[in-house]
C-alpha cells in the first residue's frame, strides 16, 4: 500500500479495541493482507466517519482486495471530506477503472495528472479508461506523458492496443516486440480480437 496517508492512529482517549484496530490496519498492510486491512479500517471509519485518511486508506485497502465498487465509494467519500488531496483523486481513478466506470475513471485520472504530470501508474490507468471509451488518441496521449525509462510493460501493451485502434499496425506490433517471451500470449489475444477487444486490467507477471 504504498499510497496509503499514514495518518491513521485513532484519537488520543480513544476506546481500546481501536488501537487494536489501527495495530492490525497496521500490521495487515505490512504484509499485504489487504482483506484484514480492510476489515480493521471498516471499524476505524465506523468510529471516526469523517476522518478522510481513514476513509481513503479504506478505499485503497478495498481495492486492492478485490472490491473496486465498495472501494471506489469510500475513495468518493473521503474526496468529500478532504478534496485538496491528489491521491485520492488517484484511488477514485483506480477504483473506478476496476468498478467499470471508465468515464469517472478518466475524469479523475485527469485531475491527478494535472496535479502529477507524467506519473506513470495514472497515466497508464487514465489511458485504459480512454480506451474502454473508443478514446485510443486521447490514450496514446497520455501514454506519451510518460518518461521512457518510468514506462513498464503494461504501457508497451497499452501503446500497442491504441495504436492497433487508430490502425496503425506496424507501429502496434513495433510497441510489442519489446514486450519479454512471456507476454507473447497476450499479444496474440490482441492481435485475434481485432480493433476494441481489450486485455482484462489485472496482467500475469511474466516469467524470468
Amino acid at each position: 500500500m504504498k499510497r496509503r496517508d499514514r495518518n491513521t492512529r485513532p484519537r488520543p482517549g480513544a476506546a481500546p479495541g481501536l488501537a487494536a484496530a489501527s495495530a492490525a490496519f497496521l500490521d495487515a498492510a505490512a504484509r499485504g493482507d489487504f482483506a484484514s486491512a480492510s476489515a480493521a479500517l471498516a471499524t476505524l471509519v465506523a468510529a471516526e466517519p469523517e476522518n478522510a485518511s481513514l476513509n481513503y486508506n479504506h478505499a485503497l485497502a478495498l481495492r486492492l482486495s478485490g472490491r473496486p465498487v465498495e472501494a471506489l465509494a469510500a475513495a468518493r467519500r473521503a474526496r468529500g471530506l478532504d478534496p485538496a488531496n491528489a491521491k485520492i483523486l488517484f484511488e477514485i481513478a483506480a477504483s473506478a477503472l476496476e468498478a467499470g466506470e471508465p468515464a469517472a475513471s478518466l475524469e479523475a485520472g485527469a485531475a491527478y495528472l494535472e496535479r502529477h504530470p507524467g506519473d506513470a501508474d495514472a497515466a497508464l490507468n487514465a489511458a485504459r479508461a480512454a480506451l474502454l471509451l473508443d478514446r485510443p488518441s486521447a490514450a496514446l496521449a497520455l501514454l506519451d506523458t510518460v518518461r521512457e525509462g518510468d514506462a513498464g510493460d503494461p504501457h508497451l501493451l497499452c501503446r500497442g492496443e491504441a495504436l492497433r485502434d487508430l490502425g496503425r499496425f506496424e507501429e502496434a506490433e513495433a510497441a510489442w516486440a519489446g514486450l519479454p517471451a512471456g507476454l507473447a500470449g497476450l499479444v496474440l489475444s490482441l492481435r485475434s480480437k481485432g480493433p476494441r477487444g481489450r486485455l482484462t486490467l489485472t496482467l500475469p507477471r511474466p516469467s524470468p
